[in-house]
């Protein structure tokens, strides 16, 4: 097949397609289009198979627009009544109204409790916040705490990488989009500690701008190449620390502009939910390569 094709472009090159180049926020583009196709790739090693994520605590950040809205949506479906979800954004407004929508949904009449915390990562006040929202919705019987590391920024993208000459600049993105990120998922870590019965899941929503360079897009492929192996380390210490499930990478793409439609697996609704319940039970995993 791969023969024939070469030979089929060899005598009409037109039929080459062209690759546009795929834009680095990716995930916002597919979060905020829910009308275009979009696809998931996941590293999915595991076998487990369950329907829920158990009566669970679930932090998700950057839940007020696109993709963090989205998931919270979805995880609302997938957690058993008594469960909770702490909402973390920097917009009140949007994630009062989330909050308000998931309340009246059949998750929230069955018991689910929504908590928002209105905070800025990058600011240390704003990490204490979302933890104390965060273990005052916790309840003993709760066995599962999800933390989706959803919240980034993306920078100045009009500037090349030559012009950032202001370490104050430098230093208050990589606040937002690394530090915090790390630091979070350390206080969760700390604020629920291993206990028998208590699964423990972190989560770390990517971009292939970890992986591939974007002329421009200097902070943001920094960012995201950092937390990549930040969590590619938790990962490999989770074996002892007591973090007994990481997912490393949620990775979403759009069909328009994966240069390999082949390797891509269509998203519906179901196929979104398997693939993050069975993230959610896996052992420790890595990013598909390229």
């Amino acid at each position: 097949m791969a023969m024939r094709r070469q030979a089929e472009l060899k005598e009409n090159p037109r039929r080459r397609r062209t690759i546009r180049p795929l834009p680095p926020d990716e995930k916002h583009f597919a979060s905020s289009h829910t009308h275009t196709q979009t696809h998931t790739l996941f590293t999915m090693a595991a076998s487990e198979r369950t329907t829920d994520l158990g009566r669970a605590l679930c932090i998700i950040t950057g839940a007020s627009r696109g993709f963090g809205r989205t998931v919270a949506r979805d995880v609302a479906r997938l957690v058993e009544p008594g469960s909770a979800l702490v909402l973390v954004a920097r917009s009140g407004d949007e994630l009062r109204a989330l909050q308000a929508e998931l309340v009246q949904s059949e998750a929230g009449r069955a018991g689910l409790v929504v908590e928002c915390a209105v905070a800025d990562l990058g600011d240390v006040d704003g990490l204490e916040s979302v933890v104390r929202t965060s273990e005052k919705a916790f309840a003993k019987h709760m066995d599962h705490v999800l933390l989706v590391n959803n919240a980034a920024s993306l920078g100045d993208v009009s500037r090349y990488a030559k012009s950032f000459t202001n370490m104050a600049e430098v230093d208050s993105y990589l606040s937002l989009n690394v530090s915090s990120s790390l630091c979070l998922t350390a206080k969760i870590l700390q604020a629920f500690p291993q206990r028998p019965g208590l699964r423990r899941t972190v989560i770390n929503v990517s971009s292939l701008c970890a992986l591939q360079p974007f002329r421009s897009w200097v902070l943001y492929c920094t960012g995201k190449a950092a937390r990549e192996m930040m969590f590619r380390v938790l990962a490999e210490e989770s074996q002892t620390s007591g973090c007994s499930t990481i997912l490393q990478g949620l990775w979403i793409r759009t069909c328009r502009c994966w240069p390999d439609p082949k390797q891509l697996i269509p998203v519906s609704g179901n196929h979104f939910q398997t693939c993050f319940l069975r993230a959610s039970f896996s052992p420790v995993k890595s990013p598909v390569p390229n």
